[in-house]
């Protein structure tokens, strides 16, 4: 089974859904000694062994696959409805810029949680994570029956005991500079908002397995930083936003280079908090969201998708952390090497 004595660099590439994770990505990462991700949260069991499948060819080195837990339906609000009639009627004038009519869009609300899962079972990976909740233990022991190393992504002291409790092998402690979505474990859930300094101390406290954490990261001095916690390795997504292997759209790149430098965590696209650009569709949206998941993300998927094609980056999720201003246009084998060379 994985452990992390075996990486050669503690460095972790985070998951990034939608879009910028690719097999690619996560091989440059691998090979250069540390562990790759490949981000399965909007993927179906066909997508996935295809990534699976050019990952591999692609390194020989350890890598994983994330996974969404799916939502407790009852997470969301009593007049869930309503609040969704609510957004869909603000969201209108915008998706009918876009050709989109919104009021009448039919919700579809895919959940390939569990044939992804079957998948893992029968195709082992050497580790898996959950991000969104925790799954359970019978579910963990079955991933560790097929050798593979279990982690789940905590935001707060609370979870790190749910999931240690669930006999995970490792945490992925999040910190509230992250990019994208933070890891509560439910919709209704406040962010977290120790900075990650406080939050590893804090989870350590109540917990003795091994620790991952990462959030903001861009520099050399912020991994260090976080090794000198006392973790086994920092995971980095933002940072590599711009490399040449990450699979970010272009209208995500435009807006990471716009010259825009404020973020922010909001509800405004998928009903959960995530740490996006500040562009003009969280500046009209953010205190009309409904936190109300995955309904609200699906609702404007069909926008965000409209406006990326049109290279509209002030209306789409362009999720990144604190320190996107340190993300470059490179190879991702150079930003890694940055991020590891002597300060």
């Amino acid at each position: 089974m994985f452990s992390f004595a075996d990486l050669e660099i503690p460095l972790v590439g985070a998951p990034m859904a939608g879009g910028p994770s690719t097999p690619q990505l996560a091989a440059v990462v691998s090979n250069a000694g540390g562990l790759g991700m490949l981000a399965a949260g909007y993927l179906n069991a066909d997508q996935l062994a295809e990534q699976v499948k050019q990952t591999r060819e692609l390194t020989d080195g350890p890598f994983g696959v994330n996974l969404f837990c799916p939502a407790d339906p009852n997470d969301n609000p009593g007049n869930a409805k309503a609040l969704l009639q609510g957004y869909r009627q603000a969201l209108a004038p915008l998706g009918k810029q876009y050709g989109l009519d919104l009021l009448n869009y039919e919700l579809v609300l895919p959940d390939h949680f569990h044939s992804l899962l079957d998948w893992l079972l029968a195709n082992p990976v050497p580790v898996v994570t959950f991000t969104f909740g925790c799954p359970s233990a019978e579910q963990i022991e079955r991933l560790q029956m097929v050798s593979t190393y279990v982690g789940v992504t905590v935001t707060n002291p609370q979870n790190a005991i749910l999931a240690t409790q669930a006999d995970a092998n490792f945490l992925c402690v999040q910190g509230p500079d992250a990019g994208g979505h933070q890891s509560t474990f439910r919709v209704q859930d406040e962010v977290n908002q120790l900075p990650l300094s406080q939050l590893v101390p804090a989870v350590q406290a109540v917990t003795n397995l091994p620790l991952i954490a990462g959030g903001g990261v861009g520099s050399n001095q912020d991994v260090q930083s976080i090794l000198a916690l006392g973790v086994e390795a920092v995971q980095v997504g933002t940072v590599l936003l711009l490399s040449d292997e990450a699979g970010t759209s272009q209208a995500h790149r435009d807006a990471l280079q716009s010259g825009i430098t404020e973020t922010r965590l909001t509800r405004a696209f998928t009903g959960r908090p995530a740490r996006a650009i500040v562009n003009d569709f969280v500046t009209e949206f953010d205190a009309l969201a409904p936190a109300v998941y995955p309904h609200a993300h699906y609702l404007t998927a069909p926008l965000r998708a409209k406006a990326k094609d049109a290279g509209a980056w002030q209306h789409i999720n362009a999720w990144t952390g604190t320190g996107f201003c340190q993300a470059h246009n490179s190879p991702t084998i150079k930003i890694i090497f940055n991020l590891l060379k002597p300060s």
